[in-house]
């Protein structure tokens, strides 16, 4: 039984999702820098960072509900990147010197934990992903053979061996 080809997906709603989370995105990050007064910027910069990084997430997770995720997984991307720049530009160069040298350390030891945690499951997701276009190769390669009765597989065939020697053993002499 084949199956028929779909029509390539529409990136529309791929689209809609991206521009969302875009403006969701920066109105938050907007209300969070004029929320907080001009001398605090360290605290919103953390929270941007941290929201980049959900952000992120909710763009990966958002990749399921459309069939064509390559905009999606762009924007998962950026938010990730963004969330780890700012995090450790924001850590690292602390012009208020809020943090002291070991909360620095400490800091930037548990945000590059987070970030191999994070090139971890990407490269789990990439090989995955390899494994599974080797799948459909495969699958693709049988759906196009001709399909084959039980009683060519070699255990039938070895089945049918054996009982035609038995029952020509059990005659006797004509």
């Amino acid at each position: 039984m084949k199956t028929e080809i779909a029509p390539p997906p529409s990136p529309v709603l791929g689209a809609a999702i991206v521009v969302g989370f875009a403006l969701v995105a920066g109105l938050v990050f907007a209300a969070i820098l004029l929320a907080v007064p001009q001398n605090n910027h360290f605290f919103s910069l953390l929270a941007v960072g941290i929201l980049c990084l959900v952000f992120s997430l909710g763009a990966y997770l958002a990749q399921a509900a459309v069939p064509s995720p390559g905009a999606i997984r762009a924007l998962s991307w950026g938010f990730g990147g963004a969330g780890f720049t700012v995090l450790f530009g924001t850590i690292l160069f602390d012009s208020a010197g809020i943090l002291f040298f070991l909360e620095q350390l400490v800091a930037v030891i548990i945000v590059a934990l987070f970030l191999l945690v994070a090139l971890g499951g990407a490269y789990w997701r990439h090989r995955a992903l390899a494994l599974t276009a080797v799948r459909m190769e495969r699958r693709a390669d049988w759906q196009s053979q001709a399909p084959r009765s039980a009683l060519d597989y070699p255990a039938a065939q070895h089945d049918r061996e054996v009982t035609s020697s038995s029952s020509s053993a059990t005659k006797g002499p004509p």
